[in-house]
């Protein structure tokens, strides 16, 4: 007799589907067979397929007393007979039921099966553990067919996993966190974070500080997670240690009545950084920490130098590197290479912001050093804009929105980093086209660009030191841009005077600049460079915003006082136009000393290189002079006459030849080069300080900040008007 044939037995489910005891279906996709099956594609979960459990080894059951009795009692008679206690229906299995004795139903059937039951309703410890081992065997035999294993790090996380499944790995090791938790079960935060526990800071404080941060440093770099500042301070110091330590680090710097709690918090945020760099500590919190901390870089008391030389970028730039190592851990490169979710979660979302605040960092702090990059930026697809930041877009400071001060910041990053890659990615690279001319076309281009970026940016309303941030950041890369012109044509100049065997021009370099091939660059990068100087001395209180700003903004400032000086130097600014220049830079100088009333302050050891430099002879008709009263003037003399005019320090070019050596000594991007260039000179004092009168300070005071136009115009040289943007 022909039975009829039974459909064919699925063999083959995940972990997730067997667990449940339903159907996988693994033929619902393009590749029948294989995972992921539709169910869990439906709940986006990882699929895994089961291991067969064929072949092995089956205990039996013993019936219990309570089954025997009710064997005896009902055999033969066909009639039901009540069930007592003990009396539970025994689940059937066979040979090909891929269940088997681990799959009971709720309640007491299985530990009457189990000959373990101890009668007092509790299985034994050891065969509890015997089988949650099974069951992670299981998933770990399904992870190791699917996993892949492309690199030691692959294997080193499979013997990781296979670690922690071995007999009596679980008990060694939750005995003692349990008896750990049992101990500081009365939580008390004070006794784990020292700045608290040393009674430098309190909680009161703390939060103070934390609103400060807020209100002053956070609007411009807004990478901390939103609900830090929302949330309790005991809440933070478990979950959040790096980044709530780093926002008081920064918060406290500038304080002089918080000197102790920042030295406490310094010290803290020091033994938080070992673990991250030797243990590979991958949280977000972490990534935020180290960014935070390269964008307001505090140096460490023994580097402390009279002069700034460039130390600060230093620092930043290894914490950036720190931060991007950690967030390629956490895979949050994938962030700006994949499509987002429909519905990102709060997770996700945040680590798309650490990750693209670590390729703006990266960017902005490679550039300044002239060093290469080192985060993957935005996939070639992608363009973030505000909404890709929900949650910075739901925050609002005054009229300022995160998420749109994010896009404007990302936007002007990506033309930085174009700007690098095509016009000084390397020594070889511009040379080359200091002789080929190939740049003036590049710098059209970037100009058109950052003209239309100008014009979408300009109409926002934001506050005015938040503003004044984006303005500066315009003005430098337009100087960054454009001065590429200028050094080409120092660079031939130098080329030609070595190839004469000179040492200096047989006149000025910049005799007629209208005539140069390249004056329509020079000005505007003179344009810049000087517009650079006034937005700081117009529009920018000195205690009230350039203290909080990150560092980045008044190294753009003191990059353009260079630059001017070099341009100054090699004839490209007339006697009529120095006047002005002069006094934007002593305004310059003065802006950065009332940032801070510590001597060894940045502000303060910069300013001293800038008024070093000004007063720095470049020529040898200049060292004639009389050097003692040049390099010291007197106590009584105002400051504008502390700096040499076009006939006292400096050849201007219209008493004779340009030293080019000297010229080409230092670049006005590079802030170690220059405090060489300074400190080499034996006429100059470098602990000098900055004379200032009170006459002085009245005639450079700081504009109402308020007073911030919003539209601007282009114009192709600076006249010492208002400011452009």
């Amino acid at each position: 007799m022909t039975h009829p044939s039974k459909g064919k037995r699925v063999s083959r489910a995940c972990i997730s589907c067997r667990s449940r005891k339903t159907r996988c279906d693994l033929d619902s996709t393009g590749s029948p067979g294989t995972p992921p099956c539709q169910r869990c594609i439906e709940e986006k979960r990882e699929c895994v397929l089961a291991t067969s459990r064929r072949g092995g080894r089956r205990v039996r059951k013993k019936k219990n007393l309570g089954e025997a009795g009710a064997s005896a009692a009902g055999g033969g008679s066909g009639t039901a007979i009540a069930a007592g206690p003990l009396q539970t229906p025994v689940r059937q299995t066979s040979a090909r039921d891929g269940h088997g004795m681990d799959a009971w139903p709720h309640g007491g059937a299985a530990q009457h099966q189990d000959p373990s039951w101890t009668g007092d309703g509790s299985a034994s410890r050891t065969d509890a553990s015997q089988s949650a081992s099974r069951r992670s065997s299981v998933a770990l035999e399904g992870h190791l067919a699917s996993a892949d294993l492309l690199n030691p790090s692959d294997a080193l996380d499979l013997l990781a996993q296979v670690a922690d499944l071995e007999p009596g790995n679980h008990d060694k090791e939750s005995m003692p966190a349990r008896t750990a938790n049992s101990r500081q079960a009365p939580r008390d935060t004070n006794l784990r974070y020292p700045p608290i526990s040393d009674g430098a800071l309190g909680f009161a404080d703390a939060a103070a500080l934390i609103q400060h941060y807020h209100e002053n440093f956070h609007p411009f770099f807004p990478i901390v997670y939103k609900s830090i500042f929302d949330g309790h301070i005991s809440e933070w110091i478990e979950k959040e240690p790096h980044v709530l330590t780093a926002v008081l680090t920064v918060a406290s710097k500038e304080e002089p009545s918080w000197q102790r709690a920042h030295e406490a918090c310094s010290r803290h945020m020091e033994s938080l950084l070992s673990p991250l760099i030797y243990g590979g500590v991958t949280t977000v919190g972490a990534v935020e920490a180290l960014l935070i901390l390269a964008e307001w870089a505090p140096q460490p008391p023994h580097e402390i130098s009279s002069i700034g030389c460039g130390k600060e970028d230093y620092g930043a730039w290894m914490l950036v590197g720190v931060a991007i190592r950690l967030g390629y851990l956490q895979r949050m490169e994938q962030t700006g290479l994949q499509d987002p979710p429909e519905s990102p979660s709060e997770s996700f979302s945040r680590k798309k912001i650490a990750w693209a605040a670590c390729y703006m960092s990266d960017r902005q702090v490679s550039i300044r050093l002239g060093k290469g990059f080192w985060s993957r930026g935005p996939g070639p697809a992608s363009n973030l804009r505000a909404v890709d930041f929900p949650s910075l877009q739901s925050q609002q400071l005054g009229p300022d929105n995160m998420g749109l001060l994010f896009q404007a910041q990302l936007e002007l990053t990506q033309l930085f980093s174009n700007a690098h890659d095509i016009l000084y990615s390397s020594t070889s690279h511009r040379e080359q086209l200091y002789v080929g001319g190939e740049y003036v076309r590049y710098i059209d281009d970037f100009a058109a660009v950052l003209r239309k970026w100008k014009m979408t940016w300009g109409s926002f309303s934001f506050t005015p030191h938040v503003k004044a941030s984006l303005i500066l950041s315009y003005d430098f890369l337009r100087l960054y841009i454009n001065a590429f012109a200028f050094q080409a044509t120092m660079n031939r100049a130098a080329a030609k005077t070595r190839k004469a065997n000179k040492s200096h021009t047989t006149g000025p370099l910049f005799a007629d600049l209208a005539a140069a091939p390249d004056a329509r660059f020079i000005y505007e990068s003179i344009d810049a460079a000087n517009s650079l100087l006034s937005i700081l001395n117009s529009f920018i209180d000195p205690v009230a915003g350039l203290k909080y700003m990150p560092l980045k903004y008044s190294l753009f400032v003191i990059y353009a006082a260079v630059f001017l000086f070099k341009a100054w130097s090699a004839g490209a600014i007339s006697n009529e136009g120095i006047t002005g220049v002069r006094r934007a830079i002593l305004g310059t100088i003065a802006q950065l000393q009332k940032t801070s009333s510590s001597t060894q302050s940045i502000g303060h050891r910069y300013a001293r290189s800038l008024r070093l430099l000004w007063r720095k002879r470049s020529s040898k008709r200049g060292q004639k002079h009389d050097n003692s009263q040049a390099a010291q003037p007197a106590p009584n003399i105002p400051p504008e006459q502390s700096l040499p005019g076009p006939q006292e320090g400096f050849d201007s070019g219209l008493q004779g030849g340009i030293g080019l050596d000297a010229l080409n000594g230092f670049s006005w991007r590079d802030l170690d080069s220059l405090g060489q260039y300074i400190s080499n000179d034996a006429s100059i004092h470098t602990t000098d300080g900055v004379l200032t009168t009170p006459e002085f300070d009245s005639e450079h005071s700081t504009n109402a900040v308020d007073a911030l136009p919003v539209d601007f115009a282009y114009q192709n040289m600076w006249n010492g008007g208002d400011i452009i943007f």
